[in-house]
């Protein structure tokens, strides 16, 4: 299996997605083990992270071999993030924009891409450019599940990743309404590693469609 098709696996089968999003290296290698230990298989180191590309070599040397977890970065906003991500060894790449240069990039390099619009054109533009997920963000902001089912009427076809700062207890009304992936930083962390891996063990089975909140 190659780590694409593995990659892809972990979207379909664990699609939730921690996103380590801080202004210190240290507090995001603390987040991102505390992901990896509560068991999530996708993470996401955004380039707002100082060192980020190093944290993500970092991570991916403590792995020990092939993932999951797979190691992804995030914020990558120019072709210049793109080719530092893809030459830091990133497992996949999320962008908060549709910038057609950036997918060329990265889908050359045969790697998973999430693309990020908000409104129908822009993930209509996504979707075109060959994102894999576009991510709808920041969704809960403009109405969350609401506006989600609404967008989703024209491009059903389109699968989608919902971000923007949500819980765990609301993947259920996001899935019901058609999205397929889920982005959360922050609200999975916990005041001790035990309740971080409560919510991180509770996102996934939402996420799998396994319980209700």
């Amino acid at each position: 299996m190659t780590n694409r098709s593995a990659v892809v696996e972990s979207f379909t089968n664990a699609p939730v997605v921690g996103v380590v999003r801080t202004v210190s290296r240290d507090e995001a290698g603390e987040i991102a083990r505390a992901f990896i230990d509560g068991g999530l298989e996708l993470i996401e180191i955004t380039f707002t992270v100082p060192g980020a590309t190093g944290l993500v070599r970092e991570l991916q040397a403590e792995r020990g071999g092939p993932g999951p977890p797979w190691i992804g970065m995030g914020t990558v906003t120019t072709v210049a993030r793109a080719r530092e991500a893809l030459d830091a060894g990133t497992e996949f790449v999320v962008t908060p924009n549709a910038e057609p240069a950036v997918a060329e990039v990265v889908r050359g390099a045969g790697v998973f891409l999430v693309m990020g619009g908000l409104t129908p054109t822009e993930i209509a533009a996504a979707h075109a450019a060959g994102a894999d997920l576009v991510k709808v963000f920041p969704v809960p902001l403009v109405g969350g599940p609401d506006y989600v089912s609404v967008v989703r009427g024209p491009l059903g076809d389109v699968p989608m990743l919902v971000s923007g700062g949500f819980g765990p207890e609301e993947i259920p009304a996001y899935r019901r309404v058609g999205a397929s992936a889920f982005g959360i930083g922050g609200p999975l962390v916990g005041p001790t590693p035990e309740e971080t891996h409560r919510r991180i063990r509770l996102a996934l089975s939402l996420a799998r469609g396994e319980a209700t909140a």
